[in-house]
């Protein structure tokens, strides 16, 4: 008698244990060989059995239904066969057209059409409990996947900037994310350059070609998967589980006023500014309309700056490039510091320093408490959940709850240290910056000294034939500081821009053009 073998595994891992293809293949052929029958041909799946549609299935399916001689179809036992009821239905349609015989070897029951009622309630039985043994994993595996999201641990795989690991902890292995050395970096990098205002999508890839940057495949990254990245606050230490965020204990690979500064860039209210051709373009918007100020060539050698808005004038005039030369040296000369103040500058920023570290050195510590005490109640509530001492909406409720504040605690922490890092160093580099800054520019071309314009501005805007500038940070706190005695009181103002992420976008711009100590 002729007849055909279905082996199945759920997936490659569960080969080597109790369901290996090659057991299924030898019971199913010593069967065929002591009750007479003919294996005509095998068909085996190595996948879950929970949807319709499996390859080598479908395959064994149109060849019983092309091959209508076929007598038999011989299989381990009914899960290893099926856990939906479409395949189910399929096959017993097979069985009641074909005169075919479903032969369960391990169960000792055979499905034909001359079945009794009671064996065909008996098949679609087990049919059900495997079905239900499915929905039931599945139920079980989400609740352990929100349990993990609640306790701060990312549910799924890691995404590009960390690798999957796992450790022992107390003789349970516990799998989480750690940074990937070699992507996180690059990541860090492209938020960088994007809160500057200055990249498109499309240019970050390219950068990030450069740098080495590819996916797990080895392929470059292209722009949709950039914008991706810089939509996911995972980065910063939350993430999306369910449609809810939950707050990370993963190592961050930025801070969250960075991820912040890019969803701002992202939404548009403040678009990448790209330099085209002509020494002002990216720089200007317009004071009337805000639309963006572009320029043209006009008599084969001037070059004008106007309005792009098309429909309607709204009324701003064209200026020649040479009248907003002389304007925007105007605008660097403003934080432009003397010689002699630039020194008292550095001496009451050393003195200063001091301070600030102690200051930031004591909020640290502040917070470390805080923290411990809240990783404590985080760690007690669990062992409460498991003891069955709480409830577990409760047990939702709080921690949902303590790990925001927890988010918060780490975000402060960062921001003191990051801040106590930056005060002295960058501070030098930012008075020198601004000290060299008018001669630097009255010595370039517009091209090159438009670069030290991207670094002191944040915006400008053209009003008729006036510009109307607005300071970065911290150069809006230096243009304050006029006089000596003015000077003094300025550095208690870098405290927050320094707790800000606005230095890590500085460097990025000082580095681009390595003006700084050059």
């Amino acid at each position: 008698m002729k007849a055909v073998i279905y082996a199945r595994v759920s997936s490659k891992e569960k080969e080597p244990e109790g369901y290996s293809i090659p057991a299924q293949l030898k019971l199913l052929k010593d069967y065929a060989t002591k009750n007479n029958y003919k294996i005509i041909k095998e068909f085996v799946d190595v996948e879950t059995a929970k949807k319709a549609g499996r390859e080598n299935f479908n395959e064994m399916i149109a060849h019983l239904k092309k091959n209508t001689d076929i007598e038999a179809m011989l299989c381990e036992k009914t899960d290893r066969l099926s856990r939906n009821f479409r395949d189910i239905a399929t096959l017993d349609d097979i069985v009641n057209s074909q005169d075919l015989k479903i032969i369960l070897v391990k169960e000792n029951a055979t499905i034909s059409k001359d079945s009794r009622s009671h064996e065909k309630f008996i098949f679609g039985i087990k049919a059900l409990m495997s079905k239900n043994y499915i929905d039931n994993l599945v139920e079980e595996t989400r609740k352990g996947m929100l349990e993990k999201a609640e306790r701060g641990l990312f549910p799924s795989g890691a995404p590009l900037g960390y690798l999957n690991s796992e450790k022992k902890v107390d003789g349970n292995t516990i799998r989480y994310m750690e940074l990937d050395t070699t992507r996180a970096p690059v990541i860090n990098k492209i938020f960088r350059l994007y809160a500057t205002g200055k990249y498109s999508m499309e240019k970050l890839a390219e950068i990030a070609f450069d740098d080495g940057f590819r996916n797990r495949g080895g392929n470059r990254v292209n722009k949709s998967a950039i914008e991706f990245l810089l939509k996911n606050p995972i980065y910063c230490g939350d993430f999306r589980w369910n449609n809810q965020l939950y707050h990370g204990i993963h190592e961050r690979i930025i801070t969250r006023d960075l991820f912040d500064t890019a969803q701002t860039q992202l939404k548009g209210s403040n678009k990448p500014k790209l330099v085209k051709g002509f020494a002002y373009s990216g720089l200007l918007t317009c004071a009337k309309c805000g639309c963006a100020i572009t320029a043209e060539i006009q008599k084969g050698r001037y070059i004008y700056y106007h309005c792009t808005k098309k429909h309607g004038d709204c009324g701003n005039s064209y200026v020649r490039e040479e009248k907003l030369t002389e304007q925007f040296s105007e605008i660097v000369k403003q934080i432009h510091i003397e010689e002699d103040i630039l020194e008292d500058v550095k001496k009451a920023l050393l003195e200063s320093h001091e301070d600030e570290r102690m200051y930031h050195a004591q909020k640290v510590t502040a917070l470390n408490v805080q923290k411990s005490r809240l990783e404590n109640r985080i760690h007690q509530i669990y062992i409460d959940k498991l003891d069955r001492k709480i409830s577990g909406e409760k047990y939702e409720a709080m921690t949902s709850e303590w790990n925001e504040e927890l988010g918060g605690i780490q975000r402060e922490i960062a921001k003191h240290e990051n801040a106590d890092a930056n005060y002295l160093s960058q501070g030098v580099h930012i008075l020198e910056l601004c000290n060299r800054a008018y001669g630097l520019y009255l010595q370039q071309e517009p091209r090159e000294g438009a670069k030290i314009l991207h670094t002191i501005l944040s915006n400008c805007t053209m009003d008729g034939v006036t510009l109307v500038p607005e300071m970065r940070k911290p150069f809006d706190i230096i243009v304050k500081g006029l006089s000596r005695t003015e000077w003094l009181p300025q550095l208690h103002g870098l405290r927050n821009y320094f707790m800000s992420d606005e230095p890590a976008i500085l460097n990025t711009l000082m580095e681009e053009f390595k003006l700084v100590l050059a």
